[in-house]
């Protein structure tokens, strides 16, 4: 009798992981369901993959690992793909009675997310259609993503850190290191192949993973020997025992957090509704002490909620709090309302005010302006966007010079006459959000770097290098080496030049002509998002991208 309980067991794993099944949910597992969720972006039915382990009955609630896929990937990768490692995620989830959802990004275009924007509403709309479908452990749920699944999570885990209970890059890149404060609640398991070692993990996990240590939170940096970027066949056993040990914390007594942008402000028990000086991060420090205090350290933000939770506040007493050392509020405050601090020229003045909490998955909200002329890359030599980022950049740092690819862009563009909101600069602005890097470099080595990047090859047109503080003309038709004809660079004058960081720390977004790994930088707490949001500001609203004349292409035409 057991030996055929064994075998029916073992043929309904084999049939679901071969059917997945699009009828009604299953009351018990092992099932492998392809089916859609309603998009909180879009409106329109987006495909999900999600298994349910012979554990799953309906009642017990399981353990959620969220599985992102890579570039050009979707959400059957971690099913069914050979470079996946044929399914051992769904294997392993079996094993230990963990569901595996696999979202899909649903960009219109077909492009690419990075798991931002468009691509991280769909994450929690999807996670939070599924936490209400399925029987799941919401303490237990871990975010993890191969390489830009990978970089989506620290992204997402970093601006949603009460959602996860942990998160796991695979073989991923850049993270905002100003924003790991966010992660004091949230462990991180980085697994990165040896091999893969010299460009994503130098500029993300070791790191990211060196700043957590400096913060005295858990971050741990696997890098496996003799292995490429990706580890699956070799890392996910590994992986799987790490997540079932993770539980979320859920009413942290003291919040560390930082938000760049409104729309990613809120965390825990805080909010962070306006930030003062666009283009920084704002920044809300805040404890729970005895006798009802809250203590908290706020800079770059004018506007910040609090909403005191009874597991950590007696709200039957009056609360206290006190802002950067000074009493701010002093009342009680019930569990549907919040109180609201806002700074004025006398400091920090809190009242309370009916509860309104901005769900993670509203999608167009604030406003920041409208379109006049869309700036884009497309061009034979200057772009309109590439003038545009280096006057923002510019003009947010007050370099002497600013470079920017020419075309590095694979974003949903924008629209004459459209009105943008903060979310519509993250799905334009892709792939990158880097933070902006500057160093000083003379006149003649600019040019050099810059004539580095003037190449016949089509494949490499979109190295062009954009300019703010400065113009070239150039002639294809003469020898590499000498093809700038006129630029105003003085060869003998040290500039102070920004740039966006993987300019200088990846080899595939410019050539430097001799000078990688040799420029030492500085890091701003500017990013190429925030920083064209302070540019709209600062132009009243407007968005026009016109082309500057500071690139010209002077090759003689044949005949």
């Amino acid at each position: 009798m057991f030996s055929r309980f064994v075998r029916w067991i073992c043929v309904a794993i084999a049939w679901a992981v071969i059917h997945p099944c699009d009828a009604a949910d299953p009351a018990h597992g092992p099932a492998d369901l392809a089916l859609t969720f309603r998009s909180p972006a879009s409106g329109q039915d987006q495909p999900y993959r999600i298994y349910l382990p012979s554990a799953y009955d309906g009642k017990t609630p399981l353990p959620l690992l969220i599985a992102m896929h890579g570039t050009g990937g979707n959400h059957n990768k971690y099913f069914d793909d050979p470079t996946y490692a044929n399914g051992i995620y769904v294997r392993e989830a079996e094993k230990r009675g963990v569901v595996l959802l696999c979202p899909s990004e649903g960009d219109p275009l077909g492009l690419p997310t990075e798991w931002r924007g468009l691509g991280e509403v769909n994450v929690l709309g999807l996670l939070e259609q599924v936490c209400e479908r399925f029987c799941l452990d919401r303490d237990r749920i871990v975010l993890s993503g191969q390489s830009m699944g990978g970089t989506g999570t620290t992204y997402l885990c970093c601006r949603y850190p009460e959602l996860f209970a942990a998160g796991i890059p695979l073989a991923s890149t850049y993270g905002h290191l100003t924003l790991l404060e966010n992660l004091r609640h949230v462990p991180m398991f980085y697994v990165h192949g040896a091999k893969d070692w010299p460009v994503y993990a130098n500029d993300g996990p070791i790191p990211i993973t060196k700043r957590l240590s400096e913060l005295g939170y858990n971050g741990q940096l696997w890098m496996i020997p003799d292995q490429p970027h990706n580890t699956m066949s070799v890392s996910t056993e590994r992986v799987f025992d790490w997540a079932v040990r993770q539980r979320r914390v859920t009413h942290p007594r003291r919040v560390t957090f930082r938000a760049y942008l409104p729309i990613h402000g809120r965390a825990y028990w805080t909010e962070i509704q306006a930030i003062e000086q666009i283009g920084g991060f704002g920044e809300i420090d805040a404890a729970i002490e005895p006798d009802n205090l809250v203590t908290a350290s706020i800079r770059n933000a004018t506007r910040v909620a609090i909403r005191p939770e009874p597991e950590l506040l007696d709200l039957a007493q009056p609360i206290e709090v006190r802002v950067n050392g000074a009493r701010a509020f002093q009342g009680t405050c019930t569990s549907d309302e919040e109180i609201r601090l806002t700074l004025d020229p006398d400091g920090w003045k809190g009242r309370v005010a009916p509860r309104q909490i901005r769900p993670f998955t509203a999608y167009r909200t604030h406003k920041i302006g409208k379109v006049v002329e869309p700036p884009t890359p497309a061009g034979a030599a200057e772009t309109s966007m590439g003038a545009w980022m280096t006057n923002a950049f510019r003009d947010a740092t007050g370099a002497d010079i600013v470079i920017y690819n020419r075309d590095h862009n694979r974003g949903i563009p924008l629209e004459k006459g459209q009105d943008v909101y903060l979310v519509d600069l993250i799905n334009w602005i892709r792939p990158c959000d880097w933070r902006l890097y500057q160093f000083s470099m003379t006149g003649r080595e600019l040019r050099e770097i810059i004539e580095d990047n003037i190449r016949n090859e089509a494949k490499n047109a979109r190295f062009l290098v954009q300019v703010a503080g400065c113009s070239y003309s150039f002639d294809r038709s003469r020898p590499q080496g000498s093809r700038i004809v006129q630029t105003d660079l003085e060869p003998e004058r040290v500039y102070r030049v920004v740039c966006e960081g993987h300019a200088l720390t990846r080899t595939d977004t410019m050539y430097l002509a001799g000078h990688y790994g040799k420029i030492p930088y500085e890091i701003l707490d500017l990013t190429s998002i925030s920083t064209a949001w302070r540019y709209i500001d600062r132009c009243g609203g407007k968005i026009d991208g016109r082309l500057e004349g500071r690139v010209k292409d002077v090759t003689p035409r044949a005949d």
